[in-house]
């Protein structure tokens, strides 16, 4: 004797009504940290020697960080991008995450003249 509720019609008509909660895409991005603006299409101009922690936090704003060093401050500026694509299926997932920084540091002698300064490098397209 046959039971109802296992009938192959029914798993496969079960199976189609819960299918489209079980199987999914998602693409989601985020950034945080501050504004990268020493990027861009008119970046501000830095000279080591003559720029001031002022020109730097009037062209950039505040840093994500200021570390007090023994003869130095250096103001740190990040910024985090998040990518993230995924796939979900009923007998396979899949999540990429590309997770990007861009950085940006300044050193400034206790005069709080600049000494020096680095950005990190741009990313390559595609990469």
């Amino acid at each position: 004797m046959k039971s109802p509720f296992f009938s192959l019609p029914a798993v496969a008509l079960a199976t189609l009504l819960l299918l489209p909660g079980l199987v999914g895409c998602v693409s989601k991005s985020s950034e945080m940290g501050v504004e990268n603006s020493w990027r861009g299409a008119s970046p501000p101009v830095f000279e080591k020697g003559r720029s001031t922690q002022s020109d730097v936090l009037r062209s950039l704003g505040p840093p994500s960080q200021v570390i007090a060093l023994h003869d130095q401050t250096l103001f740190y500026y990040l910024r985090e991008q998040s990518r993230t694509k995924a796939v979900y299926l009923v007998l396979y997932n899949q999540t990429r995450q590309r997770i990007t920084y861009d950085r940006a540091i300044f050193f400034f002698t206790k005069q709080e003249v600049l000494s020096d300064f680095a950005y990190s490098r741009e990313p390559i397209a595609g990469e």
